[in-house]
């Protein structure tokens, strides 16, 4: 079940929530406490203006559209994405589809930001966590936030892991378009 994100940041909701809950941080406005012995990535896309512009990306965010417009299957429970839910997310490399087991860890949906967190099962090739947070600014503009810590996954992922580096570049910039219009 989708967490309801407080409406305002200093309500004692927010106060009480843990924020340490995930090392991605997505209720943070500004993540400073990042984990130590991870890559760490940050950097926010616009995706339009409007809110019109930020419900419909909502939608399209919380039902995947994000990694399926950006080369990966989803292989999950339901078609929207759900706190607990266990996908297998698939990424596609010509006639292949390399395995990517997940947990998605949290879902948060409030008036002017939205979102999910994930992290790795064993078998992924990285260890760590990634959050899409969407949120809409009180001047209108609406931005996708990529927030992810990752490390080298193990067994043969470690021999792999430059490759897998510049894997996460590639599919960064495909996040980056993935919900514009």
């Amino acid at each position: 079940m989708a967490r309801s994100e407080p409406q305002c940041a200093g309500s004692a909701a927010t106060r009480d929530r843990d924020l340490d809950a995930t090392l991605t941080r997505p209720y943070s406005p500004r993540w400073l406490d990042r984990p130590a012995g991870y890559r760490d990535f940050e950097s926010a896309y616009f995706v339009g203006r409007g809110r019109g512009a930020f419900e419909r990306a909502a939608d399209e965010l919380l039902h995947w559209q994000v990694k399926i417009r950006s080369g990966f299957d989803i292989d999950a429970s339901t078609p929207r994405v759900d706190a607990g839910q266990e996908p297998t997310i698939f990424v596609r490399l010509g006639p292949f589809r390399l395995p990517e087991p997940a947990r998605v860890i949290d879902v948060f949906e409030s008036a002017n930001r939205c979102g999910f967190t994930y992290g790795t099962k064993p078998g992924h090739p990285v260890t760590g966590e990634e959050s899409f947070i969407l949120v809409h600014n009180s001047d209108g503009r609406v931005f996708l936030v990529l927030r992810s810590v990752s490390r080298a996954g193990s067994g043969l992922w470690r021999l792999g892991e430059p490759f897998v580096r510049i894997a996460q570049i590639i599919y960064r910039r495909r996040y980056s378009r993935a919900l514009r219009r």
